[in-house]
């Protein structure tokens, strides 16, 4: 019966539809909190490598340690600059 139309089956269709929407939205929400949290463990990292710096007493040691930490903080700077803000 191809003249017969279900308005349940409309709905539902346009439900679909919707939901495919909602879904799309939310996995590229998803996405966006990843590269945040990527970026604030990288920061994480910095921060731990400063400390553990503190406890040498030797300054090459301490350079050897601040060196790879501010190159390290580079990256997730970057990151953050180019990550979309809330509205």
């Amino acid at each position: 019966m191809a003249e017969y139309h279900s308005a349940k089956l409309e709905a539902a269709d346009k439900q679909n539809e919707q939901a495919n929407k909602v879904f799309e939205e939310g996995t590229h929400a998803r996405q966006l909190s990843d590269e945040y949290v990527r970026a604030t463990v990288t920061l994480a990292t910095v921060l731990l490598f400063v400390a553990i710096s503190q406890r040498f007493k030797t300054r090459m040691v301490r350079v050897g340690l601040l060196v790879p930490a501010l190159l390290l903080l580079c990256l997730p700077l970057y990151r953050i600059l180019l990550l979309p803000r809330a509205p």
